[in-house]
């Protein structure tokens, strides 16, 4: 892959391509995953983007198209703001957003050529999910083009079961929060084996019994928290792979397909339905501005005759 796209051999596509937003914890393996989904889909031969917005990430496998560190030195706003590491990725990113309508060119020039946009976050999810860039972000990309987020879990810490209902809750906080269509995805099933996932996500009365040997007040707090989303994660779209060998993949790219129908059917059209009641109250604001600055200008307007006689 070349940057900005250059070099690349398209072959031509008349849908608009996928957008796929890579979130997680940080160690989830993300980065890894973007790496496997592109070598897969260059053995599929399809084209695809990769957009890297992570600035701290020292290194990564895979040659973006896009890159932050092309145009944001990290390390430099960190120091030259005086900011911890937190505080210099938002910051980045909020930089990055200022310029995002190169990206968004960039991107509409070959979007015709491209089936999908691998965007690879930041590790810390919080600074993405919930910053005003990454809003900026992914409201952008949902506007013109057709999104799903890929909630990347790390199986071998989920063997806990408080740890996979606070993965459950936060998955749940960023659906409501984007409003998208999100894939929860079970990674690294080279490690560990996922069977008790499959017994947790289809039978609800093995994992309240998991939840029973939590004897503490986080057990029963958790045991409600998974009866109530329950009828929520049961409505997920849930895939098993391992970014590292590369199971389970094709399988996710095939699940990718309805998930793209969904997001026309569904979500296209209540994105829609919001963007136009947006403008209707920008017009509305403007009109009522507009009227009390015609007040305004009439009162001094008299005012002022009323002086001169």
């Amino acid at each position: 892959c070349c940057k900005n796209g250059a070099g690349i051999s398209f072959s031509k596509s008349k849908k608009r391509p996928l957008v796929l937003f890579f979130i997680g914890m940080a160690g989830s393996g993300k980065t890894t995953l973007v790496y496997r989904m592109s070598l897969d889909l260059s053995y599929l031969k399809k084209d695809h983007y990769i957009i890297n917005i992570d600035p701290a990430s020292s290194n990564v496998p895979y040659s973006p198209n896009i890159d932050i560190r092309d145009t944001i030195d990290y390390i430099k706003i960190m120091k030259e703001y005086n900011l911890g590491p937190n505080g210099a990725i938002i910051t980045s990113l909020n930089l990055f957003a200022t310029r995002f309508d190169q990206v968004k060119n960039i991107v509409a020039s070959n979007c015709n050529l491209i089936e999908y946009i691998l965007i690879d976050t930041p590790g810390q999810i919080e600074v993405f999910t919930w910053s005003a860039s990454g809003s900026i972000i992914c409201e952008t990309f949902s506007s013109n083009y057709p999104v799903t987020l890929l909630y990347i879990v790390d199986i071998a810490r989920a063997i806990y079961p408080l740890t996979f209902v606070s993965n459950i809750l936060y998955s749940c906080s960023v659906l409501y929060k984007s409003r998208l269509p999100l894939m929860m995805i079970l990674n690294k099933v080279d490690i560990t084996s996922a069977d008790f996932l499959r017994e947790w996500l289809n039978d609800s009365d093995t994992f309240d019994k998991a939840l029973e040997k939590e004897d503490f007040f986080a057990g029963s707090f958790a045991r409600s928290l998974a009866s109530t989303l329950e009828h929520f994660y049961q409505k997920f779209f849930f895939m098993i792979v391992s970014s590292l060998t590369g199971i389970g993949i094709f399988q996710m790219l095939n699940v990718l397909k309805k998930t793209y129908l969904e997001f026309l059917i569904s979500y296209q059209s209540e994105l829609e339905k919001n963007m136009i009641n947006h403008i209707v109250n920008l017009n509305y604001i403007f009109i009522e501005n507009a009227n009390e600055w015609s007040l305004k200008n009439s009162f001094f307007l008299n005012n002022s005759n009323e002086l001169k006689s």
